[in-house]
């Protein structure tokens, strides 16, 4: 049987140099371990900062209006990246979208035959909304329970899931117009939780279907930016100053890639300073 091409994808925008940098290790991890067929997609309002990567992977420029179009009125939570995901689902292949802060860790392939049979992906499953006992996800339940929105009301069941990988099979741009629907009408109602993009996006997976956790493949670090900032920095920085290609350095991703760990949760004494501190 002949592989089916995967189109691997990113959003990077905004003023913050730091982003640019992270989408750059990113699609240098991605040439490292999707297999071919693939494709590589950077969407991004700056295009000038991937020069580099411009033979090795398609940049596509993303105007600032939209952008803003993306957002919604009010913006809230990152709607935008639901949007930018759609625009790039196509017939016959399957679609990643990874967050920016996000680099891949192993080999891709058995991600992309999965993908290739109907399966779906989110990063990882992080709560159960009816039984999570934290404060803001109490909250977050009491919100929805019992509510509708369009024709969608949550279920105790109904999990969040961590949307930093979102692994699509080519016939689901329909579902993802399903979770900006929800998306919408919950705005509508008044629900500003700051994660509600992969709120329904989640919901709206878990129903159509088995989804599966992505993170053997991949890490997020949104919990420990500041040292994969540090290392990504430092990589980038080699990089340069020795003039490797983008296929180069991916090769020598390949044999060392960052496997820092993806959270540093404060201790104790940390804790009690930053409440100190106010």
């Amino acid at each position: 049987m002949t592989p089916v091409s995967v189109r691997y994808a990113t959003l990077a925008y905004g003023a913050s140099e730091t982003v640019y940098l992270q989408a750059t290790m990113l699609m240098v991890s991605l040439l490292a371990y999707a297999p071919e067929p693939r494709e590589l997609v950077l969407l991004t309002d700056h295009p000038d900062r991937f020069e580099w990567l411009r033979d090795a992977v398609r940049i596509d420029a993303v105007e600032r209006s939209q952008l803003t179009s993306w957002m919604g009125p009010s913006p809230f939570s990152m709607r935008q990246k639901l949007e930018a995901a759609a625009s790039l689902m196509r017939p016959g292949a399957p679609l990643v979208f990874i967050d920016a802060d996000v680099v891949a860790v192993k080999s891709l392939r058995q991600m992309a035959g999965e993908l290739a049979a109907g399966a779906r992906f989110m990063h990882k499953r992080e709560f159960q909304l009816g039984s999570n006992t934290r404060r803001g996800n109490l909250r977050l339940w009491r919100d929805l329970e019992r509510q509708k929105f369009g024709a969608f009301e949550f279920r105790a069941a109904d999990a969040m899931w961590n949307s930093g990988v979102l692994g699509l099979p080519s016939g689901d741009a329909g579902l993802l117009r399903d979770a900006l629907g929800l998306y919408d009408s919950m705005a509508a109602a008044g629900i500003r939780h700051f994660a509600t993009e992969q709120l329904v996006v989640g919901a709206v997976l878990e129903r159509a279907g088995r989804l599966l956790e992505a993170r053997q493949w991949f890490t997020h670090y949104w919990g420990n930016k500041e040292n994969f900032t540090r290392e990504i920095d430092r990589r980038l920085a080699s990089i340069r100053e020795r003039g490797l290609t983008p296929e180069a350095a991916a090769e020598e991703y390949a044999v060392d890639p960052i496997r820092l760990p993806a959270e540093m949760r404060p201790g104790r004494i940390a804790k009690i300073r930053r409440w100190w501190r106010g």
